[in-house]
């Protein structure tokens, strides 16, 4: 466990950066991701100016990411990158693409700002997704981010086994965004999003980190795969859950039933899934008006992920957990 002078150091796992390429980040956004609900709605409750969104959006998020971790209770943010849809060729099919936040982004951000950990986001069918992984080893990746269902590849494949070996010598863990559905980005495949798919890599050895717990979206028709991710948490010691995006309207009810359960619990690592909103109003049956009104009333949005979790009972190991997951701290944690 990596700690401070005096107590184990606070993560959260799960934070996104985001851009549309001002001042040559290198980031891309669709036209079509710009006209979703999920975008146009955050774009108004962050109050991003068109003038922002043209000359300084990458670099101004970037700065709030940091001023928000240290002005929280956290000490360090995981920050993702996101990546493309690719080709049989292993060429970015722009067309299918949502946005881009290229690993050079991410090892940039990370350099500039003390308190970022940087996550790339790497297809494994890219031509040259090996060398970006070498290269993300040699930077010090701390995890590496993939979404199969809006990214378009299956982990389980034999496409992706070379990536996998490659992670697995290199002990680079995965975040996985698997066996539950997807509001934020469009689906592209969702036949590659099983909890199943993940069992290749965790028989490599490979630590994977399941996002949002595997949470079902309430409103889909998907069957539920939380049978299946306690088999495999029984099963495997390598796969672990993170807490996020679970007090927003798409799996809200998901949340006290986590901090409830134990087992688990003893699996389970902070995230926020900023910007991603969430809300403690959703939890009268748990919280106390006090309490809502105390999350609620808190501005800083990772501060408020913080006591929101602390509210609903989760243990302090579940922001501190992540010090013995993560890979390559010894590069970024003084």
């Amino acid at each position: 466990m990596i700690e401070s002078s005096d107590r184990p150091l606070r993560f959260d796992v799960h934070v996104h950066l985001a851009g549309v390429g001002t001042q040559g980040s290198g980031c891309w956004t669709s036209p079509a991701f710009t006209r979703r609900p999920s975008f146009v709605g955050l774009r108004l409750l962050l109050g991003i100016s068109d003038r922002q969104l043209e000359t300084t959006i990458d670099q101004d998020w970037v700065a709030m990411i940091s001023s928000l971790t240290a002005e929280s209770n956290l000490d360090y943010a995981v920050v993702l990158g996101f990546d493309g849809v690719y080709d049989a060729a292993g060429q970015l099919d722009q067309s299918r693409s949502q946005l881009i936040v290229p690993s050079a982004w991410v090892f940039e951000s990370c350099e500039r700002y003390g308190n970022l950990l940087p996550a790339p986001s790497i297809n494994p069918y890219r031509h040259d997704a090996l060398d970006l992984l070498e290269e993300a080893g040699a930077r010090g990746a701390v995890l590496i981010k993939w979404l199969p269902i809006v990214q378009a590849f299956d982990p389980s494949s034999a496409r992706s086994r070379p990536f996998l070996r490659r992670a697995a010598e290199l002990g680079i863990p995965l975040l996985i965004h698997a066996g539950t559905g997807e509001v934020t980005f469009k689906t592209i495949d969702p036949t590659v999003g099983s909890l199943r798919g993940l069992i290749p890599a965790l028989e490599m050895g490979i630590t994977i980190v399941v996002a949002h717990t595997a949470a079902p979206v309430h409103y889909s028709r998907d069957p539920s795969e939380l049978p299946l991710l306690r088999e495999l948490l029984h099963r495997y010691p390598n796969l672990w859950v993170d807490n996020s995006g679970l007090a927003n309207p798409s799996r809200f009810l998901h949340l006290s039933r986590f901090a409830d359960d134990e087992f688990i619990g003893s699996r389970t690592l902070h995230g926020s899934d900023f910007p991603i909103i969430s809300n403690a109003f959703y939890y009268p049956h748990r919280l106390t008006l006090r309490q809502m009104r105390q999350v609620e009333g808190e501005k800083n949005r990772l501060e408020r992920e913080v006591l929101l979790k602390r509210a609903m009972r989760f243990g302090e190991e579940t922001f501190t957990r992540a010090g013995g997951v993560l890979s390559n701290l010894d590069r970024w944690v003084s």
